[in-house]
This record gives C-alpha cells, structure tokens and sequence, in this order.
C-alpha cells in the first residue's frame, strides 16, 4: 500500500513538472512600422547620398501558429516609402525629357526622388518565453516584394520648389529579405535589398547596378 501511494505522489510530481514546460503561445503582433536609413549599394562615385535618406513601412500582418512551439508563420501587406536624399537631381522638360544633374554648390532645403510601393510580405517568427511584465525577446525574418505604386522627384530652394510625378525608370518590382530582433515593442530592424534600384531611363548612368540596405527601428504592436 505505502509502495502504490508512493507510486501515485511520483507519477503526480512528474506530471505537474511536465506541464510547466508546455509552451502556450501567445498571440504575435499584427502591426508593425519599420523607420531606417536608406543606404545605396554600388552606386557610381559621383553620386553622394545624405544622410537623410529614408524608408518608412507600414505593415499589416496575420499570424499563425505553429503548434505549441515558439514558432509562427505570418504574413499580409504593407506599403512603404523610400526617399533618396542627395546630390542627384532629376530635370523634366515641358516635352517630358528627362535629364539629371548634380547640385553640389548650390543652397537648397530639400533635393530627392522617391519610390512608392503596395507590398506582399512573409515573415518566420520565434519568440522566447515571456517574463513576468510580458516581454519577450523576438527574432523575426521575412520577405518582402512589392509592386510600384509611384515615383518622383521634387526639389526646394529659397528660389523656386518643384515636384514631378511618374518619373520612371525605377524597378516595378521590389525585394529583398529582413531581420527583426529585439524584445518589446521597440526592436531592431534590417532590410537587405535584391533588386536594382532602376531597370532603365536617365537613372541608369548613375545607379545601374545599385541597391538598397535599410538599417533602422521596427515598432510591433
């Protein structure tokens, strides 16, 4: 008898011990906006981009479990701005001839073109286990392509401010892969692009082979 009751309070031990070690998942984040610096990689010499280059996404995703793990799948769209601060400037003729310049001693407030883009996204998730207050570490990686939705120029100085649309040239397609890490809502974000930044048009001369790098924020709600 004393044998069974031992056996019992063992098996019970065992069974409790085995249920703290279930991980319960919990619900992963559906909004998540990435601010960085916009980097460009292989670009001819006399380009010179500023520091103030830029890319802004807004990213609406759907998560789903993989099981009782610390892994998920999600995935949904987003739309992202890239503006490419610098000495480049792009002219458009009352015809529409486009030609580009560079504006190294002249005053200005602002000088950039800028692309526009409706993107698809997946992203493979792992998040440890919470702490006592909720937080979590996170370590995200996705993929992004996305398909133009505009593109333009615009320039401001003390003497006269324009801005002309459908520029042209730059690449319909965007892509590329991401990394996000941190732990709350506050995280590191990494954006590698694969595509040219431009396929054909005045462009090409100076940024024929370049890509894009993006190294910067990700707020996940």
């Amino acid at each position: 008898m004393k044998f069974n009751a031992v056996t019992l309070f063992l098996c019970l031990l065992l069974s409790a011990k085995a249920q703290e070690k279930v991980f319960i998942p919990e619900r992963g984040e559906g909004i998540s906006f990435n601010t960085s610096s916009l980097m460009i990689v292989g670009a001819d010499a006399s380009y010179i981009p500023s520091w103030r280059a830029n890319s802004q996404e807004m990213q609406f995703l759907r998560e789903h479990h993989l099981g009782l793990s610390h892994f998920g799948v999600a995935y949904g769209i987003g739309y992202s701005g890239h503006f490419y601060h610098g000495n480049l400037h792009v002219n458009v003729d009352s015809d529409g001839t486009q030609s580009i310049g560079f504006i190294n001693d002249r005053e200005y407030a602002s000088n950039r073109f800028a692309t526009e883009y409706l993107d698809g996204i997946i992203e493979f998730r792992f998040r440890s286990t919470s702490n006592n207050l909720g937080r979590y570490t996170r370590l995200y990686i996705g993929g992004v392509i996305g398909y133009l939705a505009d593109s333009y120029s615009y320039f401001n100085s003390d003497i006269y401010r324009v801005k002309f649309y459908n520029l042209g040239g730059f690449s319909t397609l965007r892509y590329g892969t991401y990394v996000k890490f941190g732990r709350g809502p506050l995280n590191l974000y990494y954006y590698y692009g694969l595509n040219p930044i431009v396929t054909s048009g005045v462009l090409t001369s100076e940024l024929e082979t370049a890509t894009s790098q993006n190294i910067g924020f990700s707020v996940t709600l």
